[in-house]
């Protein structure tokens, strides 16, 4: 038997790497022992990589609860996702592992934040020699993706997988999936992410400016997702009015479960130009595709392994003149969205189930 200690955030807040954490926590492995010690460090998107004496309390409250369990159980290998390229996740990450990762003789580190190789490279001599140290030479790196950052490489793990995420089959309530090839009728644009400016969502409602510009009426925008702070969600309410978008977009908030998957269901497409620091794969690229959606996303970090010329468009980040071509482009072609939606169920289906990918972490297990 092969006993993992999992030390990571589960929800909330409903984030993609909480997420997958859960679903790790909840899988049934024929020969693997999963134990938990849940990080709770942030229960809402705006509270993310933002610094609190709470936080400090949680952190040492954490180490206690790993300790007993080490003492407890025998032949514990830690599991630890990494922080992406932010200050304060990484420092905490140093005092959590300097205190836990000796106790053990094994390490896999999973990095579902990808950047932090990057973010360290800019960095101070010291600070990388030390950050180093405490993150160096894990048994294992898992990556999302060979496109993202050399995290694992950076930290000399002693060996590497690439293990895309998987997701469970949310959409079979809803088939079949079907809508309208009626030229002319409304079409429904989704994104869905935390609103930060690196997410793309600025860039979203330009292009929607430009496509608008160009006689295009019939379009909505539905935005899921809550701000990361009440001074963007200000710059980004009053760029919407004063762009004249106000009966174009509408802001969702943070949904979950059946309400969520409901405005899945209903819509023609997703955008998502992300260039987010710390974005590593995008599940909600998997979530659309799962939905029979096309995608509309960026050439940025391991997105371009999941978008494929049959399933959607890859475009330059920051680009919303290219954003607003490809988004007429699918607005007035009714065939090709029904074309794209099909192969993209098709592969999620293929490439991206919860069950491929927890295979793939069971044999990774197995590799220790």
């Amino acid at each position: 038997m092969i006993n993992i200690l999992v030390v990571g955030q589960t929800p909330p807040p409903y984030i993609g790497q909480a997420m997958m954490i859960q679903r790790l926590v909840n899988a049934s492995f024929s020969n693997i022992k999963i134990f938990h010690v849940r990080m709770a460090f942030s229960e809402t998107e705006k509270s993310i990589g933002k610094f609190s004496i709470k936080k400090i309390f949680h952190l040492f409250s954490i180490i206690i609860r790993v300790y007993k369990l080490r003492l407890t159980q025998k032949n514990l290998i830690l599991y630890y996702p990494p922080a992406g390229p932010n200050l304060t996740p990484i420092l905490r990450d140093l005092v959590l592992l300097f205190f836990i990762r000796p106790v053990f003789k094994k390490t896999i580190f999973h990095f579902r934040a990808a950047g932090i190789s990057e973010y360290l490279n800019g960095k101070p001599k010291f600070f990388q020699f030390f950050s180093k140290k405490i993150y160096g030479k894990p048994s294992i790196g898992i990556q999302l993706s060979s496109l993202n950052p050399k995290d694992a490489w950076y930290f000399q793990a002693k060996k590497i997988f690439y293990i895309p995420n998987g997701l469970e089959d949310d959409a079979l309530n809803y088939l079949p999936i079907k809508k309208s090839l009626e030229r002319g009728r409304l079409i429904k644009i989704l994104f869905v992410g935390i609103l930060l400016e690196g997410k793309g969502i600025s860039c979203l409602i330009d292009a929607l400016h430009l496509v608008l510009s160009k006689g295009q009426r019939n379009i909505k925008l539905y935005v899921m997702g809550q701000f990361n702070s009440d001074e963007y969600k200000h710059e980004l309410v009053n760029k919407v009015s004063k762009l004249g978008l106000g009966d174009i977009v509408e802001f969702l908030g943070s949904l979950n479960g059946k309400a969520k998957w409901e405005y899945f269901a209903q819509v023609d497409f997703l955008c998502f130009p992300t260039f987010f620091n710390s974005e590593s794969f995008g599940n909600v690229v998997v979530e659309a595709m799962m939905f029979q959606l096309p995608v509309i996303a960026t050439k940025w970090r391991g997105i371009p392994d999941i978008v494929t010329e049959e399933t959607g468009f890859l475009i330059p980040i920051k680009n919303s003149e290219i954003l607003a071509e490809k988004i007429s482009l699918l607005v007035n072609s009714p065939d090709l969205r029904m074309k794209m939606g099909v192969n993209a169920r098709q592969r999620f289906l293929e490439h991206y189930s919860l069950k491929k990918h927890l295979i793939e972490m069971e044999n990774m297990f197995q590799s220790l």
